[in-house]
């Protein structure tokens, strides 16, 4: 068995630091015992410790390095007249935006190279908050007894984040016993594991930018454009429709343009109950940051149903349906459908400030809008791009291609069409 303080006793000696700072959160009055045995085995392994305590039940099990009272003064609250309210809602609440801020102290500090949370409730919002606001790719373990935290519907979906490594618990957390001294083991042993194989990175030397589709299977026009923007100089990061990520690089002033292919997928689910969905913040970023975009109506004639939303409704059972994969029903929008998210992805694209353009395919919006294919829509095209085009404003360029939305000649106009806006050549 390797032996980890031996290893960073002999690094030391050779002159390269490896010894990282991890900041552990929870609750010390509940899951004291816990949270010492996995800083005991962080320390094991030659890394420094934090540790954040937001309890508010009874009195910690071992001093923190950030008591409670000091994290409720960072939300800027007494601790001590949280606890005369008598309720847990409020002090919880406080508590989450305590650690989210000293988290941020922390990173801005130097002193957080990774992050661990260990709790049920209490300490899964606890630390999902102290993680929410940080860098995204720094290293985060949120170990739950809740299970697929994110997921959950006891959690807030605010404090939901994209590149946090969940590990559930599947036992309860009381106490340290044969099972959960593994389960913290692993939990303790993969941070570690995280913070020293991470490399931080500086700003690109190159525009970062992202292209938003949808897998290759329906969606193939980031096969074309990648390859294409890396050639005229960019850094070129792809995200799928799902993912919110990107709007938080953008928040952050780290992207500087997007190419999103699949917006009208967003826009029908919206509108339809189906998943995924905008969400509050989807496009606000991009909208405060005014950073140039191209968009095409990828996917507007898809409704997707998954089992997390429950049967599906009566409406949708004479539809066409595909199902693709085990977790998704597909099914065919309607003409009707179709039209309201061509007048809702017009509203939402006359909002933004940037260079912004609407490529329209008027052969297909999928590798399933085709001639003989399942969801071939001809017709509900037609009335998305009417009403689009009639509520579309004059700042937002309108280009309509007699193309199919994967062919490569789509994707090489959208390319064009943006690097002309980067250039500051573009006129809408």
């Amino acid at each position: 068995m390797r032996d980890f303080g031996l290893l960073s006793q002999a690094a030391s000696e050779e002159g390269v630091e490896i010894a990282k700072t991890i900041v552990i959160v929870g609750t010390l009055d509940t899951k004291g015992e816990e949270l010492r045995y996995v800083k005991e085995l962080i320390e094991r392994r030659g890394h420094k410790t934090v540790v954040i305590d937001g309890g508010i039940l009874g009195e910690p099990l071992f001093q923190p390095d950030i008591t409670r009272e000091q994290v409720a003064e960072a939300a800027g609250e007494s601790l001590k007249e949280l606890l005369a309210l008598g309720e847990a809602a409020k002090p919880i609440e406080v508590m989450a935006k305590g650690c989210s801020e000293i988290a941020q102290r922390l990173y801005a500090e130097g002193k957080l190279d990774g992050i661990i949370a260990i709790g049920g409730i209490i300490g899964t919002t606890l630390g999902m908050a102290a993680m929410k606001r940080l860098p995204l790719w720094l290293p985060k373990l949120m170990v739950s007894v809740i299970g697929l935290a994110p997921f959950s519907p006891l959690l807030d979906p605010e404090l939901r984040i994209k590149d946090m490594t969940i590990m559930p618990t599947v036992a309860d957390l009381w106490g340290v016993d044969n099972i959960t001294k593994t389960i913290l083991q692993n939990a303790s042993g993969a941070i570690a594991g995280m913070v020293e194989t991470h490399e931080k990175t500086g700003p690109s030397q190159r525009p970062l930018i992202d292209i938003i589709t949808f897998g290759t299977v329906v969606c193939k026009q980031a096969l074309w454009a990648k390859p294409l923007l890396e050639q005229k100089g960019y850094d070129v990061i792809v995200f799928e429709a799902t993912e919110n990520a990107s709007e938080e690089l953008v928040d952050q002033g780290l992207m500087r343009g997007t190419l999103d292919f699949v917006a009208g997928y967003l826009f029908i689910n919206e509108l339809c109950g189906g998943a995924p969905r905008l969400g509050p913040m989807r496009f606000e970023a991009r909208i405060k940051r005014g950073i140039p975009q191209v968009f095409s109506p990828g996917l507007a004639e898809v409704i997707s149903w998954s089992q997390a939303l429950g049967p599906l409704p009566q409406r949708f059972e004479n539809r066409e349906i595909y199902l693709h994969g085990a977790m998704a029903i597909c099914i065919k929008a309607s003409e009707e459908e179709m039209a309201a998210a061509g007048v809702r992805m017009a509203q939402k694209l006359n909002e933004m400030t940037g260079p912004t353009a609407m490529l329209i395919p008027t052969r297909g919006f999928s590798e399933w809008d085709k001639q003989g294919r399942v969801f071939y829509n001809p017709e509900g095209r037609k009335v998305f791009i009417e009403a689009l085009k009639k509520h579309i404003g004059p700042k937002v360029k309108v280009v309509e291609l007699d193309m199919h939305i994967n062919d490569r000649e789509f994707a090489e106009q959208a390319v064009t069409i943006f690097d002309e806006m980067m250039r500051g050549k573009f006129s809408s």
